[in-house]
């Protein structure tokens, strides 16, 4: 079995980029980037290097600022303890950036997320090394389809919580998605969950 997770607001109880945005954006982000990104004209990628191209705050004092207020959500060492444990493949898929997720993860969990570097006063979005996506492909379809190739036999789980998950989620054997939110109400097959640990009870009986 290979466990996909997203990041913010799926093993994070606050989205890390939100908070980053909130804070600093000097414009309504949710008016001016979502809508385009959700009808598919802009790839998240490009939403992403536009919102924190706009950010002008370096790297250590959003780390500061993550590490003070955002909250994992509970379960998180129970849910990679049990991947450990029957050498399942974890892997953390995200639409963020790795240098947060880095570090607010537990250490070695293998993350696939957008790279950001921060030069001349502002920030600088791409995809990971050597990655290359083609017209119109998810990235985190990409992700998926490629661990997937890897282990071949191995089924499939996502974890998520928006509207931006669906597109992987929906090519994985089983989805779980956070109560309430967007992945939850678009994938009618998704079973809710509010803690990681309910996930862990789920899956420790396979």
């Amino acid at each position: 079995m290979i466990i996909f997770s997203d990041f913010d607001g799926t093993l994070t109880i606050d989205d890390v980029t939100t908070f980053f945005w909130d804070a600093h954006l000097t414009y309504d982000w949710r008016r001016e980037l979502l809508p385009e990104t959700y009808a598919g004209r802009v790839t998240p990628l490009q939403m992403i290097a536009r919102g924190y191209g706009d950010l002008a705050q370096p790297p250590e004092v959003l780390l500061e600022a993550a590490r003070a207020h955002v909250r994992l959500r509970p379960g998180l060492t129970e849910l990679v303890a049990l991947c450990r444990a029957r050498a399942w493949p974890f892997v953390v898929v995200s639409h963020g950036l790795t240098f947060y997720i880095q570090d607010l993860l537990p250490p070695g969990i293998p993350i696939f997320a957008f790279t950001g570097t921060f030069e001349g006063g502002r920030w600088q979005v791409s995809l990971p090394d050597g990655m290359r996506l083609a017209p119109g492909e998810d990235f985190k379809s990409h992700v998926v389809a490629d661990l997937r190739r890897r282990h071949p036999g191995h089924s499939t789980v996502y974890l998520g919580d928006g509207r931006l998950d669906l597109p992987a989620a929906e090519t994985c054997d089983e989805v779980f998605a956070v109560r309430g939110t967007r992945l939850a109400e678009l994938c009618t097959r998704a079973r809710p969950f509010d803690r990681l640990d309910e996930v862990v009870a789920a899956l420790e009986v396979r």
